[in-house]
């Protein structure tokens, strides 16, 4: 948890559907938000490893979803975004 601008920021869990080729990179291509909606990944803009605001590290991803740009974490096979809501 950060606090930022009067705003905290969680980790928040969230359920990934992804793509792993046969040299196993891992390519996340929807993220499924708690009420079961589905939302496309557009555009993975950077991947790289790096520690979180909220705690943690993992691989990050950036990516567009409905343009907007989130920083996605891939932590000992879990996914997480930062969020303002837990």
């Amino acid at each position: 948890m950060e606090i930022s601008k009067g705003k905290i920021l969680y980790k928040r869990y969230v359920n990934i559907i992804a793509e792993i080729d046969k040299q196993g990179r891992i390519k996340p291509l929807y993220l499924r938000w708690d009420n079961q909606e589905l939302y496309q990944i557009d555009k993975i803009i950077e991947v790289r490893q790096a520690v979180s605001k909220v705690g943690g590290n993992g691989l990050l991803y950036v990516v567009r979803i409905q343009n907007q740009n989130r920083r996605l974490f891939y932590e000992i096979n879990r996914w997480f975004i930062e969020s303002y809501t837990p």
